[in-house]
């Protein structure tokens, strides 16, 4: 919901100020019950999808205005080679209790569990790391990602997970070997959180309920069939660029470039980036509190590299593939081979935080050729070249302007709470960085969504 040249801010301004004289509510409709509301909700992501499709239910009248030609936002499924292949968001994590779940099933979609045991790793030079190394690594990744981690960090004053956690830090090490566990460990975070753990929160990072599930589950037909299932039987408009929010009487005014548009609430998803870039205008200004956590909350990045290969030449029941850098920019700390769910020989290349933002400014075929490099140290010269592949950009997606938020030092999940409270009693937030229920995941997205549909009809 980025900003679009067709229409100058001032030129909104005063489309908005034009507006604000008309009802907020269309004649035909006043005679409804006064418990029905106009609702407009601005993005058809999981996040917007999942308040419209509440609202909607309820008997409220809803309209979703999307910027892209899709619906999905930061979930978008692609057809790949005879298969659905998604570019962003990709797995259900912890599909027990997961609000995500009986959507995918009702939608029909088969889960596909994926596990960090039948993972393979390779060091910087191609050597297979033995069971032992592989094991006392994953350990270390268990223990940090544990809810009662015996690195977790409890200190009166914020500082790095690097610092906090020197295992995270290549330069304490005193071996090679080591210093590259070390880096492998720290661009796992960043795949994780999409922050470096330079700048992830060390008191963000462990103050977290509960830990990080062992079981996560992929979806074969792809995220999108349960956005189009949300989506089902809505008045979505698409290609509406919104560039102005207003309060007007007592309701509010939505301009895209070239429209106004009424309601009594608005439900507002953009993603963090969108907001962080001021790229729509809020008349008046957010308050402060808002501002603040906009400004703190961090816009993280994690990219794709998917090569199709004309058949497997890795292990085929294998899951990971995972290697050892001694280069700053791991371009295959995590490798996803699609073989054991898909019968596919897809390989899909996950970078994480600030090696993300540095790759993506390569041409497609030089990411390509980065991965191919990793994989032929792993594998040997001999093994074919892919025969297709995709990339993503995520931070110069100006829909999307950047993945999923994470805490760097100095923020906290105060922080997603302030985002998430209601303006005035008639602009509500959700996404995944505007909730307090699992912010950054796909199904806080929902659960998001989920509450700004809540109090609207609460209110």
């Amino acid at each position: 919901m980025a900003a679009s040249p067709g229409l100058s801010r001032r030129a909104v301004w005063r489309l908005l100020a034009a507006a604000a004289t008309a009802p907020v509510l269309p004649a035909a409709a006043r005679g409804q019950p006064a418990r029905t509301l106009n609702v407009l909700v601005i993005g058809a992501g999981l996040s917007g999808l999942g308040a419209a499709r509440a609202l909607h239910d309820a008997g409220h009248r809803v309209t979703v205005l999307e910027a892209r030609t899709r619906t999905g936002g930061r979930l978008h499924t692609i057809d790949f080679r005879g298969q659905r292949l998604d570019m962003g968001g990709a797995w259900i994590h912890g599909p027990e209790g997961n609000p995500l779940t009986p959507l995918a099933d009702q939608a029909g979609i088969r889960r596909m569990p994926t596990y960090d045991s039948r993972t393979i790793m390779f060091d910087a030079d191609g050597r297979q790391l033995t069971e032992a190394e592989t094991t006392a690594i994953f350990d270390t990744v268990g223990r940090l990602i544990a809810h009662d981690s015996p690195y977790a960090y409890r200190g009166a004053r914020d500082v790095s997970l690097a610092e906090a956690v020197p295992l995270l830090d290549p330069t304490t090490r005193a071996t090679p070997y080591d210093q590259r566990v070390a880096a492998w460990l720290s661009s796992y975070v960043a795949g994780y959180a999409g922050g470096d753990a330079a700048e992830v929160s060390a008191q963000g990072w462990f103050g977290g309920e509960g830990e990080i599930p062992e079981e996560n589950h992929l979806l074969a037909q792809g995220y999108n069939a349960i956005t189009d299932l949300l989506a089902r039987g809505l008045d979505i408009k698409l290609r509406q660029v919104v560039r102005a929010v207003r309060l007007a009487g007592d309701g509010v005014v939505v301009a895209t470039a070239d429209q106004a548009y009424f309601a009594d609430r608005v439900v507002v998803t953009l993603p963090l980036g969108v907001l962080k870039r001021g790229d729509v205008a809020f008349d008046p200004p957010l308050p402060a509190a808002h501002q603040g956590a906009i400004a703190r909350i961090g816009n993280g990045l994690l990219n794709k590299i998917v090569l199709a290969f004309p058949r497997p030449f890795w292990p085929v029941e294998t899951q990971y593939l995972r290697s050892l850098s001694s280069t700053p920019d791991n371009v295959a700390p995590e490798i996803i081979s699609l073989q054991p769910h898909l019968n596919v020989p897809v390989l899909v290349a996950l970078v994480g935080g600030s090696a993300a933002q540095r790759i993506e400014m390569l041409p497609d075929a030089a990411q390509v050729d980065l991965v191919m490099g990793a994989l032929r140290r792993m594998f040997g010269n001999g093994i074919p070249r892919p025969v297709d592949s995709r990339v993503t950009r995520w931070s110069r997606d100006i829909y999307a302007r950047g993945a999923y938020s994470f805490l760097p030092v100095g923020a906290s999940i105060e922080d997603h709470r302030a985002l998430a409270r209601p303006v005035a009693g008639r602009i509500f937030l959700a996404g995944e960085a505007a909730t307090a229920e699992a912010p950054s995941y796909a199904h806080g997205a929902l659960l998001g969504g989920r509450r700004a549909a809540r109090e609207i009809m609460a209110g």
